[in-house]
């Protein structure tokens, strides 16, 4: 059974008028959600800077920060300098950065905005010290640290060492240490999820409680996604968040318990093409508008399998895509619900930060009217 709210945000958008297929952002929803997420780092005493590679566009940003976030966090050079160019002042590069040439724009950068950069290595560190420290400035940084994905970051029990090396080397200033706590997504139920949260977040906290003894002296215990990010921003000792999907919502934060239809702020929209028999469709949404992610997480994708939740069409499922064609298969019970060529659907992504990516601008949508078309970074110049 839909609510009155999500048959109404659907209706807006089917009789939107857009082309599809096409990305849209409901504001009040958008909006509702910044503000959810920032009186729970009001209660907490920590800061939000929302991560703005999940949009990539400006003028999001700019409501993020009116809306009360303390500054944004980015994956790369080229996001800082466009959202800085926005009038951003305030920036985290939550990436290990890497080579001569990112950290001469990223030294440039620091002339002009309040930027924290980041690092996993000694050898990184220095580099980006050496560059600073030849104009005489340091540069602020933040040590990743790996709180169980296994992808960057330092070990745990490694951390204490390295920030003690990294904080010694001249053109750096160290000021927190930062994790993704992306195991958070494998877990199987709200239960699950929140004590992966918390443990990441205490290992963080014990980490940081070990630099500190040895004299270094940390500013900030940094975690970094939306899954966890409600819970972890009350764990004692942290001190910032850097969720970025909270502002949006996927299918994925659905299937983790973190947020509903209503409360899925972007659809997209597609057009039935072809209907060749009653158990079987296409649309004009593949994986060029959806991308071809599935939920993290075994349980997650045998709850929701395929790409996307095909809005008020339950039994209908997007089982595969091709890059222009969103394959439906009928999987509910008795005969396929009808569906006609033309008619107009609207999906709820898997991951939001792809389907942003997919698309080259975003219709932002307020009462059921189109106000504004934002475009999105230009995908061939992300670095």
């Amino acid at each position: 059974m839909h609510t009155e709210l999500e048959s109404r945000l659907d209706r807006e958008a089917l009789a939107s008028g857009i082309d599809t297929p096409a990305l849209t952002v409901d504001l009040g929803v958008l909006e509702a959600n910044l503000a959810e997420m920032r009186a729970i780092c009001d209660r907490s005493g920590v800061e939000l800077l929302p991560h703005a590679k999940t949009h990539r566009v400006p003028e999001i940003g700019l409501l993020q920060i009116s809306s009360g976030a303390d500054g944004l966090c980015v994956a790369t050079v080229a996001e800082a300098q466009t959202f800085a160019a926005a009038g951003i002042r305030r920036l985290i590069i939550a990436y290990p950065l890497t080579g001569d040439a990112k950290v001469q724009r990223a030294h440039e950068l620091a002339a002009t905005v309040d930027l924290t950069l980041a690092t996993d290595s000694v050898l990184g560190a220095r580099r980006i010290g050496e560059r600073f420290a030849s104009s005489g400035q340091s540069a602020q940084l933040y040590l990743i640290v790996d709180s169980g994905l296994g992808r960057v970051g330092v070990a745990p029990e490694d951390a204490a060492e390295t920030a003690q090396s990294i904080a010694a080397l001249p053109g750096v200033e160290l000021t927190g240490i930062m994790t993704h706590e992306g195991t958070v997504y494998e877990a199987t139920d709200p239960a699950d999820r929140d004590a992966r949260a918390v443990s990441a977040a205490e290992l963080m906290v014990s980490a940081a409680t070990s630099i500190r003894a040895r004299g270094v002296r940390l500013q900030h215990v940094s975690m970094g996604a939306s899954a966890s990010a409600r819970v972890v921003a009350g764990v004692t000792g942290v001190t910032q968040i850097r969720p970025g999907i909270f502002a949006f919502n996927d299918l994925g934060q659905m299937a983790l318990g973190n947020a509903t239809v209503d409360t899925c702020a972007v659809r997209v929209l597609s057009t039935v093409v072809s209907h060749p028999d009653p158990r079987r469709a296409c649309v004009d949404a593949g994986s060029k508008a959806l991308g071809q992610d599935l939920l993290p997480g075994a349980a997650l994708r045998q709850q929701f399998p395929g790409h996307g939740m095909l809005v008020g069409l339950e039994g209908w499922r997007i089982e595969r895509l091709s890059e222009e064609h969103g394959w439906l298969r009928w999987h509910g019970p008795g005969d396929p619900s009808p569906l006609e060529i033309g008619q107009r659907v609207t999906i709820i992504p898997n991951h939001v930060c792809t389907a942003f990516f997919c698309h080259g601008a975003v219709h932002a949508l307020r009462g059921g009217t189109v106000v504004d078309r934002w475009a999105t970074m230009h995908n061939g110049d992300l670095r």
